[in-house]
């Protein structure tokens, strides 16, 4: 009897765990009038004053704002039309038009890139910015509220789908494989479904939680050669070396596109190597 309570608390244990780590890993978005913003190479964090950090000039470009930074005196100038923000590496205050501005915190230099506080710099340009806890997502938007056309409209959740993690409006379908002695789980995307570039960012966003973001950015390269629903999409295997599967992204020639996560430790069979593409 000790046993088995001691086994269950454990489970409990070892569950709560996973839980936790798996909503801690959570990347932080940046959303720019319904677009993701990339970083390629600095990613966004929350400063110990609790403001979120980006790298300037990722930002400050998908709002079309254009961005200088004088080395001598530690400043980024951003401009956009008639509006001008000056921001000082390691200092409070910065202006907008010459007029002096204080923020809570301070912009600064980490990983070669220069990052400030995205809600000072956007609203300075006369954005609006909306923070979601539940999915880590920084939603910045210049449009009047006439001009926001075919968006699924967000509701502030993320679910768990057979060990996945998606916004709770995707349209990215997920499902365990059901008597399979290859497949674990099967997800697929259509670029005939309303958003198709949400549905993507879903996928990423699932597959980054689960693989790590290279996997993620090796599979959102793939499925985003196909624009258009009769373009041909090759197949391609991407292996997964962390849990020891294979991601097989399935040759597409109609508007849906598959792809198969495969059990661990199974090894594509000789006919099939002939097209795979391994990534370590």
């Amino acid at each position: 009897m000790k046993k088995i309570v001691l086994f269950i608390t454990v489970s409990v244990i070892m569950l709560m765990a996973f839980t936790t780590t798996s909503f801690a890993q959570l990347p932080l978005r940046v959303v720019v009038n319904g677009n993701r913003v990339n970083f390629p190479d600095a990613e966004p964090f929350i400063d110990d004053n609790g403001r979120t950090q980006v790298p300037v000039r990722f930002v400050s470009e998908a709002l079309g704002a254009e961005v200088s930074w004088e080395g001598s005196t530690k400043t980024v100038t951003i401009s956009q039309g008639d509006k001008e923000i000056k921001i000082v590496i390691g200092k409070k205050d910065y202006t907008i038009n010459g007029e002096k501005n204080l923020m809570d915190t301070e912009a600064l230099l980490k990983e070669d890139r220069t990052f400030v506080p995205v809600r000072f710099v956007s609203e300075g340009l006369g954005a609006k910015v909306d923070w979601d806890p539940a999915v880590r997502t920084v939603y910045i938007d210049t449009r009047e509220k006439g001009d926001i056309k075919d968006e699924t409209p967000k509701d502030g959740s993320i679910i768990e789908v057979d060990g996945y993690l998606v916004p709770n409006d995707t349209n990215v379908v997920i499902a365990k494989a059901q008597s399979s002695d290859k497949v674990e789980t099967r997800i697929s995307i259509n670029i005939m479904k309303p958003n198709f570039e949400k549905q993507v960012e879903d996928l990423t966003f699932a597959l980054e939680n689960k693989f790590g973001k290279d996997i993620a950015n090796q599979v959102r390269k793939h499925v985003e050669q196909k624009k258009n629903w009769s373009d041909y999409l090759p197949e391609k295997y991407i292996y997964v070396e962390k849990t020891e599967q294979y991601i097989w992204i399935r040759k597409s020639v109609a508007e849906s596109i598959s792809i198969n996560v495969m059990l661990p430790r199974y090894v594509p069979s000789t006919s099939q190597y002939d097209d795979v593409v391994v990534e370590w």
